[in-house]
């Protein structure tokens, strides 16, 4: 889960940690058809890093790392603004289904999503409105742009040809840190046990220690796995790593889990058949933010935009 947070908010483009700063006098910093873009509404929104406090209003209104946020939030106002004049709504219902898909791809509950959220400084809310808007996105662009991107067989085995690398079956080389869920206190053991691993401790020695698996007296080494073998939560965990890297702690029917990438090892190339339908996701992703993209410039030169920044 180490790249949970990331993965999210590359996904949901509406939502940002709130960030604490001086008290800030509140301003319009930018206009959008009927709509303006406050200063503090912005705060919410935008990540601004910064090494000291502002001594100025008017050095908060120069810092470059706001200016250049501020083309999202507008393209967030116009889309909210689409999706009134189409009468979109996403309810409570449907964000929720999603957040519990969310948790079930990632293998983790509610409390762990809220408590992983808050380490990053993201207020849930905030999380949960990023999904309505997320969605509210996804229903104006099917409705405002051609919802079907026409991929041959021929642009399928020409993609996959030039990209034959990209198709080989990864293993593995996993070693693990296991505690049962039917084990007394396991969550504070595993937790015990994690905090020793960001402190430098060796996963060997963490995993003689705590791994309640076989091969804990081996370091935690349960040898190479096949990619495509992994369940899904498990498999985007480990595909976030770079050889060396451990997950954060992982959680399965059967109980908690830190899994460490100690090599990987390419196989042979995956038949065309195998993958094709991944080609087919894949540029189909690519050709529908190519036209999003396209339809947010129609928007804007369509629109009052004042930036007053």
């Amino acid at each position: 889960m180490s790249r949970f947070i990331a993965v999210i908010f590359l996904v949901f483009t509406f939502c940002f940690p709130a960030i604490s700063f001086c008290e800030v006098v509140d301003r319009i910093i930018a206009i959008v058809n009927d709509d303006i873009l406050t200063l503090k509404e912005a705060e919410k929104y935008v990540q601004i890093e910064t090494q000291g406090k502002y001594v100025s209003v008017n050095e908060y209104f120069r810092n470059i790392q706001l200016r250049e946020k501020i083309s999202a939030l507008i393209d967030g106002i116009l889309i909210k603004q689409q999706a009134r004049k189409l009468k979109i709504d996403v309810s409570d219902k449907e964000v929720d289904r999603v957040v519990e898909n969310i948790k079930k791809q990632y293998l983790i509950n509610d409390e762990q999503l809220k408590s992983k959220l808050k380490e990053e400084g993201i207020n849930y809310k905030d999380f949960y409105e990023g999904i309505r808007m997320n969605t509210v996105r996804g229903r104006v662009m099917a409705q405002a742009i051609s919802p079907d991107v026409i991929v041959t067989d021929k642009i399928l085995k020409e993609y996959y040809d030039k990209h034959t690398d990209e198709f080989r079956d990864e293993e593995y080389r996993l070693q693990q840190i296991f505690i049962s869920n039917r084990t007394a206190n396991a969550q504070q053991k595993m937790l015990t046990a994690y905090n020793l691993l960001k402190e430098g401790t060796p996963f060997e020695e963490v995993a003689k220690q705590f791994s309640e698996d076989p091969s804990a007296s081996h370091g935690g080494d349960i040898g190479y796995v096949k990619k495509g073998e992994l369940v899904p939560g498990l498999k985007e965990a480990i595909g976030a790593l770079a050889p060396g890297g451990y997950t954060e702690i992982l959680t399965t029917p059967y109980g908690f889990h830190v899994l460490r990438l100690a090599e990987v090892k390419k196989g042979n190339t995956l038949p065309f058949d195998d993958v094709k339908g991944k080609i087919h996701e894949r540029i189909v992703v690519v050709e529908s933010e190519k036209r999003y993209k396209e339809y947010m410039e129609k928007l804007k030169q369509s629109a009052y935009i004042e930036v007053k920044i």
